[in-house]
């Protein structure tokens, strides 16, 4: 929300040479430290919690992971509608929901088998499983913002054929650099 307050606010700000179009990608790429961030605690705590095991209060357990899978499916479902991909931080919040949505769906698994069948590793297990699951997604925002936040160039064959155009046509276009 900050940063589309601030990219609001500073829209045409003169200051700004070519706007402020990175905020987006800046919040995105924040977004995505603080989620590998959490995937680091996930594993350790779940770990942590596989070693050395501890009770379950599995009714409870249970009754806030499926609160936790309500609110982020809802959640979800209102990022999702109209999702841009282009918008680096609304893919960041997406992404955290659907994330933390599918963790609590895993949790709530992870709990019922723990419950019913006796297998309390499960929970700890899949908070484990939840951890890999975030940071993969994590890393994928971190490149995509990266190559944003530092001007990273289209693919060769797609300069080569701009470069082409621009020099093929009439008159005596020379190009000296170019940045796609």
């Amino acid at each position: 929300v900050a940063a589309y307050i601030y990219t609001r606010r500073h829209a045409f700000d003169r200051r700004f040479s070519f706007g402020t179009g990175k905020v987006n990608a800046l919040a995105g790429f924040g977004s995505g430290v603080i989620l590998v961030g959490f995937a680091g605690l996930m594993a350790w705590e779940s770990t942590e919690r596989l070693v050395f095991p501890v009770s379950i209060a599995f009714n409870q357990a249970i009754a806030v992971a499926v609160l936790g899978l309500v609110v982020n499916g809802a959640s979800a479902l209102l990022l999702g509608h109209g999702h841009r991909h282009d918008d680096h931080n609304l893919r960041a919040a997406y992404l955290h929901v659907i994330v933390d949505a599918l963790t609590s769906l895993l949790a709530i698994v992870a709990l019922l088998a723990g419950k019913f069948l006796g297998l309390g590793w499960l929970d700890p297990a899949m908070g484990i499983v939840g951890a890999i699951l975030v940071a993969r997604w994590s890393w994928g925002l971190l490149r995509d913002t990266t190559g944003v936040l530092l001007d990273r160039q289209a693919p060769q064959s797609l300069c080569e054929r701009v470069h082409g155009a621009i020099e093929g046509g009439a008159g005596d276009a020379r190009l000296a650099d170019l940045h796609v």
